[in-house]
């Protein structure tokens, strides 16, 4: 029995969502009740990377059924509102923009829960299908949540913007880096560079472009024979299957099923260039001084173009790939550490901020 009279719900779907949670979990669990709900959107990885932090979500769901993300959405909301009708819950805290995220919230709201609170709040690209339906996604929990936990000031000035009250946005950095300045800090991943390119992909609006995205990489493996590429294929056979059939053979470029966490950050921490369509790679990449190129049209993380730590070349023209990719390599890396979206106590700086709310509300 827990000696916390204050109860908390974790709400994760996805991979990068665990990830992300797992800093502020430990935080909370010094201080109140927590309960880990996962929602089984994504089945695939998420057993390897509850794994790789020895956390064993308190209830899991498996994906509800049908192909159509409405048909995820509904049956998420379905599932989520069961739990919290079930036990009475203080908080619901969220991260992120995934279909998990928006359900959570809207559960949450409709359950009354009394203090909703989004994490990785204020992102925003500007352009309602890139990404889809994450960009529709956050905009919503947006008006269901009564905390807002922005890793930017600009991310504060998003919701401003949107008319959300000032006193409900707390700037906190993001809690992926509390994850590695603490795998940094114990000296479980290596910084040295080792002449290594990681590419990974696998965005909806990406998948019509596979094949322009691996050509692109085929070339920059001709034009720079002393790189290594390292192709961590996600596990959607829509992406797996056509990536792997083009690398068949090839000696430039690995291809490896999608690594666990550790794994792939020590890869990436190792690496002067990552290709990838991934918002948490664009995050985390930055903490270890890699270069990015970003295969999308848009980010919701302008942070990194400004600081010239990425470019943007989207996915469906080789040239613009290829030119992004030489830019950031001629820049080369970085300071260490060197990362606009936080510095290691965004856990703690959204954990205080629930214990104030919870003391001045008793």
């Amino acid at each position: 029995m827990s000696p916390y009279h204050q109860k908390a719900l974790l709400i994760t779907g996805t991979r990068p969502e665990i990830i992300k949670m797992v800093p502020l979990y430990h935080a909370l669990q010094k201080v109140m009740s927590v309960t880990w709900c996962h929602t089984g959107q994504h089945d695939a990885l998420a057993g390897q990377t509850f794994s790789s932090f020895q956390i064993s979500p308190d209830i899991v769901f498996e994906r509800p059924q049908g192909s159509r993300l409405s048909d995820l959405l509904a049956g998420l909301i379905l599932n989520i509102s069961e739990v919290l009708a079930n036990e009475k819950y203080d908080v619901v805290l969220v991260q992120g923009d995934t279909c998990s995220t928006l359900a959570g919230a809207i559960a949450g709201f409709y359950e009354q829960v009394p203090l909703i609170g989004h994490i990785e709040a204020g992102l925003r690209s500007g352009d309602l299908y890139h990404p889809f339906p994450e960009e529709m996604n956050r905009i919503s929990v947006s008006r269901y949540a009564h905390r807002h936990y922005v890793p930017t000031e600009q991310a504060r000035q998003h919701l401003l913007a949107e008319g959300i009250k000032n006193d409900t946005i707390i700037v906190t950095g993001n809690t992926v880096i509390d994850t590695q300045y603490y795998l940094m800090d114990q000296q479980i991943i290596d910084t040295y560079k080792d002449n290594k390119v990681l590419v990974t992909c696998h965005r909806r609006e990406n998948w019509p472009h596979i094949q322009t995205i691996c050509k692109a990489i085929e070339q920059l493996s001709v034009l720079y024979p002393s790189l290594e590429f390292i192709f961590s294929v996600h596990p959607n056979p829509e992406i797996k299957n056509q990536v792997y059939e083009f690398f068949a053979g090839s000696d430039a470029v690995q291809v490896v099923d999608a690594l666990d966490y550790l794994s792939l950050q020590k890869l990436l921490a190792k690496s002067v260039l990552v290709m990838t369509d991934s918002g948490g790679i664009q995050e985390e990449a930055p903490t270890y001084g890699v270069r990015i190129v970003v295969l999308r049209e848009t980010t919701e993380r302008p942070e990194v173009l400004e600081s010239e730590k990425a470019v943007l070349t989207g996915s469906s023209d080789i040239q613009r790939i290829l030119d992004g990719a030489m830019q950031q390599l001629q820049r080369g890396s970085y300071s260490l550490k060197d990362n606009p979206f936080g510095h290691g106590d965004a856990s703690e700086r959204i954990t205080e901020d629930i214990l104030r709310i919870w003391n001045e509300s008793v």
